[in-house]
Protein backbone atom coordinates (compact mmCIF):
# COMPACT_ATOMS: atom_id res chain seq x y z
CA UNK A 1 0.00 0.00 0.00
CA UNK A 2 1.03 3.00 -1.11
CA UNK A 3 1.68 5.68 2.22
CA UNK A 4 1.64 8.53 0.05
CA UNK A 5 -2.33 9.27 -0.26
CA UNK A 6 -3.48 11.30 -3.00
CA UNK A 7 -4.58 14.42 -1.03
CA UNK A 8 -3.23 16.82 -3.36
CA UNK A 9 -3.60 17.25 -7.72
CA UNK A 10 -1.94 20.81 -8.86
CA UNK A 11 -3.09 22.68 -11.59
CA UNK A 12 -2.28 21.76 -15.29
CA UNK A 13 1.05 23.40 -15.95
CA UNK A 14 3.31 24.15 -18.71
CA UNK A 15 5.68 21.73 -20.11
CA UNK A 16 8.39 23.46 -21.50
CA UNK A 17 11.90 21.30 -20.28
CA UNK A 18 11.25 17.92 -20.12
CA UNK A 19 14.04 15.62 -21.18
CA UNK A 20 12.88 15.16 -24.47
CA UNK A 21 13.90 19.02 -25.11
CA UNK A 22 17.19 17.80 -23.55
CA UNK A 23 17.19 15.05 -25.98
CA UNK A 24 16.11 17.97 -28.99
CA UNK A 25 19.19 19.99 -27.66
CA UNK A 26 21.68 17.59 -27.89
CA UNK A 27 21.11 17.72 -31.60
CA UNK A 28 23.33 20.81 -31.86
CA UNK A 29 26.61 21.78 -33.44
CA UNK A 30 27.64 23.35 -30.58
CA UNK A 31 29.84 20.79 -28.87
CA UNK A 32 29.96 22.75 -25.21
CA UNK A 33 26.29 22.55 -24.79
CA UNK A 34 25.80 19.27 -26.40
CA UNK A 35 28.48 18.27 -23.81
CA UNK A 36 25.98 19.76 -20.93
CA UNK A 37 23.03 18.52 -22.20
CA UNK A 38 24.65 14.62 -22.28
CA UNK A 39 25.87 15.32 -18.56
CA UNK A 40 22.50 16.18 -17.84
CA UNK A 41 21.40 12.59 -18.96
CA UNK A 42 23.55 11.19 -17.74
CA UNK A 43 23.97 12.51 -14.14
CA UNK A 44 19.85 10.95 -14.66
CA UNK A 45 20.33 7.85 -15.78
CA UNK A 46 24.03 6.51 -14.50
CA UNK A 47 22.34 4.83 -11.62
CA UNK A 48 19.61 1.82 -12.97
CA UNK A 49 22.33 1.45 -15.81
CA UNK A 50 24.47 0.34 -12.80
CA UNK A 51 21.92 -1.10 -11.23
CA UNK A 52 21.12 -3.24 -14.28
CA UNK A 53 24.57 -4.19 -14.38
CA UNK A 54 25.05 -5.80 -10.69
CA UNK A 55 21.89 -7.41 -11.17
CA UNK A 56 23.22 -9.46 -14.54
CA UNK A 57 26.19 -10.54 -12.40
CA UNK A 58 28.96 -8.58 -12.65
CA UNK A 59 30.76 -6.96 -9.31
CA UNK A 60 31.11 -3.44 -8.07
CA UNK A 61 34.39 -2.83 -10.29
CA UNK A 62 33.33 -4.62 -13.63
CA UNK A 63 29.53 -2.67 -12.93
CA UNK A 64 31.03 0.64 -12.72
CA UNK A 65 34.04 -0.32 -15.75
CA UNK A 66 31.04 -1.04 -18.29
CA UNK A 67 28.43 2.03 -16.71
CA UNK A 68 31.71 4.66 -17.69
CA UNK A 69 31.94 2.04 -21.59
CA UNK A 70 28.62 2.24 -22.44
CA UNK A 71 28.07 6.65 -22.02
CA UNK A 72 31.50 6.65 -23.15
CA UNK A 73 31.06 4.24 -26.54
CA UNK A 74 26.75 3.98 -26.97
CA UNK A 75 25.95 7.42 -25.79
CA UNK A 76 28.73 9.57 -26.48
CA UNK A 77 30.58 7.75 -29.16
CA UNK A 78 28.10 6.57 -31.72
CA UNK A 79 25.53 9.73 -30.59
CA UNK A 80 23.03 7.50 -29.00
CA UNK A 81 20.88 10.18 -27.83
CA UNK A 82 20.37 11.89 -31.50
CA UNK A 83 18.67 8.74 -32.43
CA UNK A 84 15.96 8.67 -29.85
CA UNK A 85 12.61 9.22 -30.98
CA UNK A 86 9.66 10.27 -28.53
CA UNK A 87 7.19 8.61 -31.02
CA UNK A 88 8.44 5.74 -30.08
CA UNK A 89 7.86 5.41 -26.18
CA UNK A 90 9.90 6.23 -23.10
CA UNK A 91 13.20 7.48 -23.32
CA UNK A 92 14.38 4.79 -20.34
CA UNK A 93 12.72 2.00 -22.34
CA UNK A 94 15.34 3.28 -25.44
CA UNK A 95 18.41 3.67 -23.07
CA UNK A 96 17.62 0.29 -21.58
CA UNK A 97 17.70 -1.28 -25.50
CA UNK A 98 20.47 -0.06 -26.16
CA UNK A 99 22.52 -1.03 -22.77
CA UNK A 100 21.02 -4.63 -23.53
CA UNK A 101 22.61 -4.37 -26.93
CA UNK A 102 25.94 -2.92 -25.67
CA UNK A 103 25.93 -5.87 -22.96
CA UNK A 104 25.73 -8.29 -25.61
CA UNK A 105 28.66 -6.58 -27.71
CA UNK A 106 31.10 -6.58 -24.70
CA UNK A 107 30.21 -10.35 -24.35
CA UNK A 108 31.11 -11.18 -27.85
CA UNK A 109 34.41 -9.01 -27.64
CA UNK A 110 35.10 -10.63 -24.12
CA UNK A 111 37.40 -6.98 -23.28
CA UNK A 112 35.75 -3.76 -22.12
CA UNK A 113 37.14 -1.01 -23.81
CA UNK A 114 37.56 2.09 -21.66
CA UNK A 115 37.22 5.04 -23.79
CA UNK A 116 37.36 8.48 -22.14
CA UNK A 117 36.15 11.34 -23.50
CA UNK A 118 38.24 14.82 -23.39
CA UNK A 119 36.66 16.42 -20.10
CA UNK A 120 35.02 13.38 -19.06
CA UNK A 121 31.59 12.64 -18.42
CA UNK A 122 29.92 15.33 -16.45
CA UNK A 123 27.62 14.07 -13.65
CA UNK A 124 29.41 10.97 -13.49
CA UNK A 125 32.32 10.29 -11.28
CA UNK A 126 34.27 7.45 -9.89
CA UNK A 127 32.53 8.82 -5.95
CA UNK A 128 29.30 8.40 -7.51
CA UNK A 129 29.40 5.37 -8.81
CA UNK A 130 30.39 3.55 -5.50
CA UNK A 131 28.90 0.15 -4.70
CA UNK A 132 25.11 0.41 -4.30
CA UNK A 133 22.90 -2.22 -2.72
CA UNK A 134 20.61 -4.26 -4.70
CA UNK A 135 17.37 -5.29 -2.76
CA UNK A 136 16.93 -8.98 -2.73
CA UNK A 137 13.17 -8.47 -4.06
CA UNK A 138 14.33 -7.42 -7.67
CA UNK A 139 15.17 -10.32 -9.56
CA UNK A 140 16.01 -9.41 -13.44
CA UNK A 141 18.56 -6.57 -14.42
CA UNK A 142 15.76 -4.90 -16.30
CA UNK A 143 13.92 -4.74 -13.15
CA UNK A 144 16.67 -3.25 -11.03
CA UNK A 145 17.19 -0.46 -14.16
CA UNK A 146 13.55 0.16 -13.48
CA UNK A 147 14.54 -0.08 -9.77
CA UNK A 148 17.49 2.40 -10.05
CA UNK A 149 15.20 5.16 -11.88
CA UNK A 150 12.44 5.10 -9.55
CA UNK A 151 14.84 5.33 -6.23
CA UNK A 152 17.18 7.76 -7.50
CA UNK A 153 14.14 9.99 -8.50
CA UNK A 154 12.43 9.02 -4.87
CA UNK A 155 16.01 9.95 -3.17
CA UNK A 156 16.15 13.84 -5.17
CA UNK A 157 12.36 14.42 -4.00
CA UNK A 158 13.09 13.25 -0.47
CA UNK A 159 16.26 15.40 -0.12
CA UNK A 160 14.90 18.17 -1.51
CA UNK A 161 12.22 17.99 0.99
CA UNK A 162 13.94 17.63 4.09
CA UNK A 163 16.07 20.61 3.09
CA UNK A 164 12.86 22.65 2.04
CA UNK A 165 11.63 22.00 5.75
CA UNK A 166 14.83 22.55 7.78
CA UNK A 167 15.62 25.22 5.47
CA UNK A 168 12.31 26.99 6.59
CA UNK A 169 12.65 25.87 10.76
CA UNK A 170 9.98 23.52 10.31
CA UNK A 171 12.06 20.44 11.31
CA UNK A 172 8.86 19.33 13.16
CA UNK A 173 7.46 18.83 10.36
CA UNK A 174 9.65 16.63 8.54
CA UNK A 175 10.83 14.56 11.98
CA UNK A 176 7.32 13.65 12.23
CA UNK A 177 6.77 12.72 8.58
CA UNK A 178 10.45 10.94 8.51
CA UNK A 179 9.07 8.92 11.74
CA UNK A 180 5.51 8.03 10.83
CA UNK A 181 6.20 7.27 7.40
CA UNK A 182 9.64 6.85 6.03
CA UNK A 183 11.30 5.24 8.60
CA UNK A 184 8.17 2.18 8.79
CA UNK A 185 8.96 1.91 5.28
CA UNK A 186 12.76 2.26 4.99
CA UNK A 187 13.41 -0.05 7.96
CA UNK A 188 10.52 -2.21 7.81
CA UNK A 189 9.43 -1.58 11.34
CA UNK A 190 6.26 -0.28 13.32
CA UNK A 191 5.92 3.77 14.09
CA UNK A 192 5.83 4.65 17.61
CA UNK A 193 2.45 6.07 18.48
CA UNK A 194 2.01 9.64 17.69
CA UNK A 195 1.55 10.65 20.98
CA UNK A 196 4.59 9.13 21.78
CA UNK A 197 6.22 11.11 19.30
CA UNK A 198 4.36 14.25 19.35
CA UNK A 199 6.19 14.38 23.17
CA UNK A 200 9.69 13.46 22.08
CA UNK A 201 9.42 15.98 19.22
CA UNK A 202 7.83 19.12 20.56
CA UNK A 203 4.59 19.09 18.57
CA UNK A 204 1.64 20.25 20.31
CA UNK A 205 -1.65 17.25 19.62
CA UNK A 206 -1.79 14.48 18.11
CA UNK A 207 -4.18 16.73 15.94
CA UNK A 208 -1.89 18.78 15.19
CA UNK A 209 1.23 16.20 14.24
CA UNK A 210 -1.46 14.59 11.91
CA UNK A 211 -2.08 17.70 10.20
CA UNK A 212 1.96 18.18 9.79
CA UNK A 213 1.82 14.39 8.26
CA UNK A 214 -1.04 15.65 5.39
CA UNK A 215 0.98 18.73 4.69
CA UNK A 216 4.04 16.88 4.31
CA UNK A 217 2.55 14.18 2.09
CA UNK A 218 1.27 17.33 -0.47
CA UNK A 219 4.46 18.42 -0.68
CA UNK A 220 6.30 15.29 -1.34
CA UNK A 221 3.70 14.94 -4.27
CA UNK A 222 4.16 18.26 -5.35
CA UNK A 223 7.73 17.64 -5.63
CA UNK A 224 7.07 14.80 -7.39
CA UNK A 225 5.44 15.36 -9.85
CA UNK A 226 7.52 18.43 -10.91
CA UNK A 227 10.70 16.20 -10.82
CA UNK A 228 8.44 13.62 -13.08
CA UNK A 229 7.63 16.59 -15.60
CA UNK A 230 10.71 16.35 -16.64
CA UNK A 231 10.16 12.71 -18.18
CA UNK A 232 6.72 13.73 -20.09
CA UNK A 233 4.92 16.09 -22.12
CA UNK A 234 1.31 16.29 -20.63
CA UNK A 235 -0.52 16.27 -17.33
CA UNK A 236 -2.07 13.08 -18.05
CA UNK A 237 1.48 11.28 -18.44
CA UNK A 238 2.77 13.15 -15.70
CA UNK A 239 -0.14 11.15 -13.52
CA UNK A 240 0.28 7.66 -15.52
CA UNK A 241 4.52 8.09 -14.32
CA UNK A 242 3.47 8.66 -10.90
CA UNK A 243 1.57 5.09 -11.02
CA UNK A 244 4.18 3.93 -12.57
CA UNK A 245 6.87 5.38 -10.22
CA UNK A 246 5.07 3.79 -6.91
CA UNK A 247 4.24 0.38 -8.74
CA UNK A 248 8.24 -0.05 -9.47
CA UNK A 249 8.87 1.11 -5.95
CA UNK A 250 6.05 -1.77 -4.46
CA UNK A 251 7.90 -4.16 -6.89
CA UNK A 252 11.56 -3.34 -5.13
CA UNK A 253 10.25 -3.60 -1.87
CA UNK A 254 9.53 0.03 -0.95
CA UNK A 255 6.05 -0.98 0.55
Amino acid sequence: MNPFDRTHIEGKSRFETTHWSVVRAVKTDDQTRRHLMVGNLTATYWKPVYCYLRRKGYNNEDAKDLTQGFFCEIVLGRDLIEKADRAKGHFRTFLLTALERYIVSVIRRRTRKKVKPKGGIIGLSPDKLAELPIPDTIETPEEAFYCGWAADILDQVLSELREEYRSANRNAHWEIFRLTVLMPIKEDVKASPLKELCEKIGVDSVSKASNMIVTVKRRFRSILRRKLRDFVHSDTAVEEELRSVFEILSRCGAR
